[in-house]
């Protein structure tokens, strides 16, 4: 492996352990205010519980997209394309990484442009403002997209296989 291949290979590892620490942060506050939520219901409960619970969700599918990129462990029907002959099967990978990328580029520029016109109003349980939440779904795409970067410069043999759902036949 090249440095270039090194460094983007650390950087992708170190991406995956923030993002899932994060995430593993976040769960742990989203089933304290489940558990609180549910237990309270029994005394007084308290109302912001379940817009936190809603909130803290979301994150932590959002943190953890990226590290199950890298992982090769969202859905993938490739018994097409596997099935093409190796020039066509290089092929349709070129097109395939191009438009997630597209993907990932418009989801975040729709994102942050529709986090951002919420910015008005309030979660009033928990006295924050609407953009919070919904910065979830473009803070995630942006790291699916910084982690599906980094791959394309990480050779394929450093991989296994089920990493990027992609055989090596």
């Amino acid at each position: 492996m090249g440095s270039l291949a090194d460094s983007c290979k650390k950087l992708s590892d170190y991406l995956e352990r923030f993002c899932l620490f994060t995430a593993g942060i976040i769960l742990i506050i989203n089933l304290l205010t489940v558990m609180l939520g549910v237990f309270g219901r029994f005394y007084q409960p308290p109302i912001w519980t379940t817009d936190l619970a809603k909130i803290t969700l979301v994150w932590v599918v959002m943190l953890g997209a990226a590290p199950a990129l890298k992982r090769g462990e969202h859905m993938a029907i490739t018994i097409i394309v596997d099935s093409l002959p190796q020039g066509f099967h290089r092929f349709i990978i070129v097109i395939r990484t191009v438009v997630f990328f597209g993907i990932l580029l418009i989801m975040i520029f729709l994102g942050i442009k529709y986090a951002l016109s919420m910015h008005l109003f309030t979660i009033m349980s928990l006295n924050i403002k609407q953009t919070i939440p919904l910065m979830a779904i473009p803070t995630g795409m942006i790291l699916m997209l910084i982690e599906y970067a980094l791959q394309q410069f990480i050779p394929l043999h450093s991989h296994k296989s089920s990493d990027l759902g992609i055989s090596n036949d």
